[in-house]
């Protein structure tokens, strides 16, 4: 995806891809994919996947990431309610941006798939309310739409 696609897909009023979970194909860094959003008034949460390798370090990397409050919970109910709440983190909408996916969807394929559903469903509720919610995963071995 080039810089212009992304400040497409940042400027639309109607989107072309519904809010989701896409893969992402594009070389951009992720400080580029940061900039865009931020210029269009979105947040950008990064993920680095690397580490993430099970289900306690994901939740702690988007803990980082999308700077939870210190109130938040470790367990998928507390990570689902928070990320369709993100009222600490206003913006016109949402992007995180997931890099290495791989790392832990083989390591932990059933926990990487919560994952991913929680984030799928929390995209769905963004929708729903007329805020952009996107999940863009690179190095995935999932058959996911690309955005």
């Amino acid at each position: 995806m080039t810089t212009t696609k992304l400040d497409a897909l940042f400027a639309q009023t109607q989107p072309s891809h519904p809010s989701g979970i896409y893969r992402f194909a594009s070389r951009a860094s992720a400080e580029t994919v940061q900039r865009r959003a931020e210029q269009a008034g979105w947040r950008c949460f990064h993920l680095d996947g690397r580490e993430i390798k099970d289900k306690a370090s994901f939740l702690q990397a988007c803990n980082a990431a999308m700077e939870f409050p210190d109130y938040a919970g470790r367990n998928w109910d507390a990570f689902e309610e928070l990320v369709t709440d993100l009222s600490w983190a206003p913006a016109d909408g949402y992007v995180v941006l997931y890099d290495h996916a791989s790392v832990y969807e083989l390591s932990q394929p059933r926990s990487w798939a919560t994952a991913m559903d929680i984030l799928g469903d929390a995209a769905k509720s963004w929708a729903d309310s007329g805020t952009p919610f996107y999940v863009l995963v690179r190095g995935s071995e999932a058959v996911l739409p690309t955005l």
